[in-house]
């Protein structure tokens, strides 16, 4: 049978999967800003059509720049996730996809592992080696690491989230 790795392995992939993500969405975050900058950068983006061209590049540029620091520190990676997934989408759409698959030829494919990767990290969440982590622990609620028994009843109610860095069910107040 098939298991997902253990808990320290785990550990170390994600944080893994988080360097690289964060160094690759750095890099093109440092590129519109500092190297093209933000006018060259939003020429570019109406070249392409997209769509407020300025407002486009200026979005793209801070969610490839700050969000790469929060994935790098493991901080808010649901919100990052989703705030990259518009950028993954708008990219496929307005770039990619007419172009193929391969990124030789301009293709979705990095669009698509950068979205695979994003789903996988909001799924899974940032590991133990994370500011979200310590969040947690600080707060006295880190869910347990293993996963829910397959005998478990699937009918029942997903428990309430009371809130932004909390995923386990509500405890019992004292």
């Amino acid at each position: 049978m098939n298991r997902a790795l253990p808990t320290p392995a785990g550990d170390v992939a994600l944080v893994l999967a988080r360097l690289i993500l964060g160094t690759i969405m750095f890099a093109h975050g440092y590129q519109k800003l500092f190297i093209n900058g933000l006018g060259r950068t939003t020429q570019g983006f109406e070249n392409l059509s997209i769509p407020v061209a300025i407002v486009s590049a200026s979005y793209v540029t801070v969610v490839e720049l700050v969000g790469s620091v929060l994935v790098l520190a493991g901080a808010l990676i649901t919100v990052v996730a989703a705030c990259y997934l518009i950028v993954m989408v708008g990219a496929a759409v307005f770039v990619h996809i007419p172009h193929g698959i391969f990124a030789a030829d301009n293709g979705w494919e990095l669009v698509g592992a950068i979205a695979a990767l994003l789903l996988v990290l909001a799924t899974a969440g940032p590991g133990r080696w994370s500011v979200d982590h310590l969040v947690r622990a600080r707060q006295g609620s880190v869910p347990a690491l293993e996963s829910v028994p397959s005998s478990a009843p699937t009918s029942a109610p997903a428990p309430q989230r009371p809130g932004l860095w909390d995923d386990s069910p509500p405890q019992p107040r004292e």
